[in-house]
């Protein structure tokens, strides 16, 4: 990827484009032909059944899914315009520019600062860039004025919620474009949850984020538009008012309605 694929784009215009994508272990296809474009500024929820394919879909956005041994993509994800999935890109820079938060949090042993600051040290940014962007990170996660005079506390003594929103702001450190959520509030208190959506409506206005949810609660609060899998195949996508209340296929309204068998 290169200096060009961060170019300014129109509010209308799509940063990324899944086409035809498919992912398949051994015999079994777990993501099947599914196509779909996320525009800049919006927040899309990808809902459906337990083994829909949800997760494995949201880590082919940024080539994590071929962490995964026996594990075959095909099709394409373009960010910018530009394939992912191209051999001369390199998935490090994928990850830098579409950030993902996990369902538990992942942080280290490590103090709060160094968390938020952890993918800027891997690159080796000077000191001044990194101060200043921990300080913009935690800030815009929503949770700077709860740590910013102890930043050298171990994160590890952090609530489950801070810990959620300083990967969060760790996400954010490296200035993606796009940042994908696994379930990130499933492990989560009501009150916990509520500050992790509170972030999320405040990201999209400058972020596509992309999540997954098992709660259609939680995508009627913060979500723009929802995708919905049911074995592997995108069965609907649209507005998320239309689709939780007016679902045009059948599968969607079981799911939905919670009367899926």
């Amino acid at each position: 990827m290169t200096a060009a694929s961060d170019a300014p784009m129109g509010s209308d215009a799509a940063v990324l484009n899944v086409r035809k994508l498919s992912v398949a272990a051994k015999e079994r296809k777990i993501l099947d032909q599914v196509s779909l474009s996320f525009p800049a500024r919006s927040l899309t929820a990808v809902i459906g059944p337990s083994g829909c394919g949800k997760t494995t879909f949201v880590r082919t956005l940024n080539r994590m899914a071929e962490l995964t041994p026996g594990l075959r993509v095909s099709g394409s994800v373009e960010y910018l315009g530009q394939d992912i999935y191209a051999s001369d890109v390199n998935p490090v820079l994928v990850r830098r520019r579409i950030g993902m938060v996990f369902q538990r949090p992942t942080v280290f042993p490590k103090s709060i600062f160094e968390n938020a600051a952890f993918g800027l040290r891997l690159v080796h940014e000077d000191e001044g860039v990194i101060d200043q962007a921990v300080t913009e990170s935690l800030q815009r996660s929503g949770l700077w004025d709860e740590v910013k005079d102890d930043l050298d506390r171990p994160a590890l003594s952090l609530s489950g919620g801070q810990q959620q929103r300083l990967c969060i702001a760790r996400a954010l450190a490296t200035r993606p474009r796009v940042i994908l959520m696994d379930e990130p509030t499933s492990a989560l208190d009501p009150a916990a949850t509520q500050r992790v959506e509170a972030t999320m409506q405040r990201l999209k206005e400058d972020h596509v984020i992309v999540l997954v949810t098992h709660n259609v609660g939680q995508a009627a609060r913060v979500s723009d538009r929802t995708a919905f899998l049911h074995s592997g195949h995108l069965v609907e996508i649209g507005a998320t008012a239309e689709i939780l209340e007016r679902p045009k296929d059948p599968l969607t309204e079981q799911f939905i309605t919670g009367r899926f068998g």
